[in-house]
């Protein structure tokens, strides 16, 4: 069998991760990597309160785009949050869950936050109830298109508690799931 890049020598027993080949002609190449280390993120509570600080990586992957003229590279991610909290002193209520999300690239030993996103939560009652629960289970989803010079990157979504208000009993980021997409212009220099 012919030794192509980007395909399985049977014969060497290698895979070559560099997905363009050797051809005559520029040729628009298509890349798809999915994240290898998926962690659900379950916030520590103690006697209702969600411990400060706490921020967890929620998937991994990495892509090389070397053989790309001009990459570009579209991230999407998708998880579930789910918790449980509820508030049941004075003649108001409160339950507000915020968590910050952040795309970290990192190209050449060269780490930066590529973007954030914010989920909030926030439920106020001004009555005269007794008390007020919350149980939701939430699709979060988020894409984002880059363009990272060619060559190898890793890219990781990451979550951090910001905010919280009520006695929870519950409170995790469940199936994350990270992946991208690259494209650009094979070249032929191999």
């Amino acid at each position: 069998m012919e030794d192509r890049k980007g395909y399985f020598n049977h014969n060497s027993l290698r895979f070559d991760c560099n997905p363009c080949f050797d051809n005559k002609f520029h040729k628009q190449d298509i890349i798809l990597e999915c994240g290898f280390r998926p962690q659900d993120a379950f916030f520590e509570i103690d006697d209702g309160q969600v411990e400060e600080g706490q921020e967890f990586v929620l998937d991994r992957l990495k892509i090389d785009t070397t053989c790309l003229n001009k990459p570009l590279v579209k991230i999407e991610f998708s998880s579930l949050i789910i918790f449980e909290a509820e508030d049941e002193e004075g003649p108001e209520h409160e339950v507000e869950v915020d968590l910050l999300f952040k795309l970290i690239r990192i190209c050449n030993g060269e780490k930066e936050c590529l973007q954030e996103w914010q989920y909030l939560y926030e439920i106020d009652v001004e009555n005269s109830i007794d008390e007020l629960e919350v149980e939701m289970s939430q699709p979060f989803t988020v894409t984002f298109c880059d363009r990272p010079c060619s060559g190898c990157c890793e890219y990781i979504m990451e979550v951090k508690g910001i905010d919280f208000e009520g006695e929870f009993d519950d409170l995790r980021v469940v199936k994350p799931n990270l992946s991208a997409i690259a494209t650009g212009f094979c070249d032929n220099k191999f």
